[in-house]
């Protein structure tokens, strides 16, 4: 094993009667990355995550977690936050924290207003959780994670249920907390957007097997698939035309804009083909998102 490599998994699989949750799944991932996992509801993302936390028994393979394997002591340098975190509403933030901080052992006074200080709950910390808001509470479940001052944070699907304003900040938190703490960010999610947004590295699995693995840059740079957004004087004629094209591979339209699936060396010549049935272009740009590769990758699959 590389000595930065913090989380490995050797064909890691969990069996729940007769069907396989989770089958054959090699991560691996490196210190100081934010590594997204992501893939549809049900794909198996939280069954990896409880086996790598030893709650569930992988069915077979194994994992190492800083190079360890089968070491519980190895459990006090990762921090985690499984889904929704859950608080004794009638007590305030800053108590809930002190509660859990006594069961542990260890953790400071100064450790707790510290994870606070980084999830902005100061000033709020001596408030009854019951009238935090979702996103607060959300945050403060991420401050529970922080206060061993773990080297690796495991986060569940950390936005679930949140309003786009909690959604941003949950993400602001997730990015600060990399580039001014150094943790190693474990970022399970079936937001494509907050993947995009927050990671640095990703992990795409569907029905509970690996789809692909990479620097998330790197994939949508490298990748085979393309899309071209294109903006035109009459889309719908456009559409209509791109559509009986087969050099074309997929082209859909949505608010007037066209979304070209076509290799990077034909651009040239979807612009020359738009021209030549009298259509104005009025912008072309080579697009691709996460969103786009991710629902190719996932249609892919679906037709072997």
């Amino acid at each position: 094993m590389n000595k930065d490599q913090i989380i490995q998994t050797i064909n890691l699989s969990k069996k729940y009667k007769n069907r396989w949750a989770v089958t054959d799944i090699n991560l691996d991932i490196r210190q100081g990355q934010v590594f997204g996992f992501l893939g549809p509801n049900g794909a198996g993302k939280s069954t990896t995550i409880r086996m790598l936390l030893s709650l569930i028994r992988p069915t077979r393979g194994a994992f190492r977690l800083f190079g360890c394997a089968n070491s519980r002591n190895i459990y006090r340098r990762i921090g985690a936050l499984i889904e929704k975190p859950d608080f004794y509403l009638y007590l305030s933030g800053y108590r809930n924290l002190k509660i859990l901080a006594d069961l542990t052992g260890g953790i400071s006074n100064d450790a707790i207003n510290e994870a606070l200080e980084i999830v902005k709950l100061k000033g709020r910390e001596h408030e009854k959780v019951k009238n935090y808001s979702h996103g607060m509470k959300q945050r403060l479940g991420i401050a529970q994670a922080l206060m061993s001052n773990p080297e690796l944070l495991i986060l569940d699907e950390p936005t679930t249920g949140l309003d786009p304003e909690g959604i941003k900040e949950v993400r602001d938190l997730i990015t600060d907390m990399a580039n001014d703490l150094g943790i190693t960010i474990f970022l399970s999610s079936h937001r494509l957007y907050e993947i995009e947004q927050v990671c640095t590295h990703m992990a795409i699995i569907d029905h509970g097997k690996m789809v692909i693995q990479g620097d998330v840059q790197g994939l949508l740079r490298d990748t085979n698939f393309f899309v071209t957004e294109v903006e035109v004087d009459n889309p719908d004629k456009a559409y209509k035309l791109l559509a009986e094209e087969e050099w074309i591979k997929k082209t859909t339209l949505s608010e007037r804009i066209l979304k070209v699936q076509v290799a990077g060396n034909f651009r040239p010549r979807l612009v020359d083909f738009l021209v030549s049935h009298d259509l104005k272009v009025s912008s072309i740009v080579p697009r691709t998102h996460l969103e786009d590769f991710y629902l190719s990758l996932i249609e892919q699959r679906g037709q072997i």
